[in-house]
């Protein structure tokens, strides 16, 4: 094995190892960029060679290391955009908040359809009525 085909094995499994460490630690993508530019630069280095495989194992380097850019942007993009949106709410956490509809007369217990949860009990407030609402109920 010769000087150079060892500086790009080393750099490629470098570039590897951070790509994967990327998979297991949070750093926000800073060890796959890095481990992108390492996968390039080994396969740059590769072509640079002059043994026998370096042709296809530089191209293919390089070729990963593309890969490997384009993959994580595509990634990336899913993981923020989940990280954005509202998390699911259900039961009685997706409850809390909605308007609710009572049953039956609530002096102090009744019938109610839903606006919070503490514990077993529903909590619940009067909706604010709006002008709409105050027209009809007095017509």
């Amino acid at each position: 094995m010769t000087a150079a085909m060892e500086a790009f094995v080393v750099i490629a499994l470098i570039g590897l190892g951070l790509l994967l460490a990327e998979l297991l630690l949070p750093t926000g993508g800073i060890l796959a960029a890095i481990g992108v530019v390492g996968l390039v630069a080994a396969g740059i280095v590769a072509l640079g060679s002059d043994t026998e495989a370096a042709d296809y194992i530089g191209g293919a380097l390089i070729a990963v290391g593309v890969f490997s850019a384009i993959s994580f942007y595509f990634v990336t993009r899913k993981v923020l955009a989940a990280h954005r949106d509202e998390r699911v709410r259900t039961g009685t956490e997706g409850m809390i908040g909605s308007a609710g509809e009572a049953r039956s007369s609530i002096d102090p217990e009744g019938r109610v359809w839903v606006e919070a949860v503490d514990g077993l009990t529903l909590v619940v407030r009067p909706e604010p009525q709006t002008a709409v609402q105050s027209k009809e109920g007095a017509g």
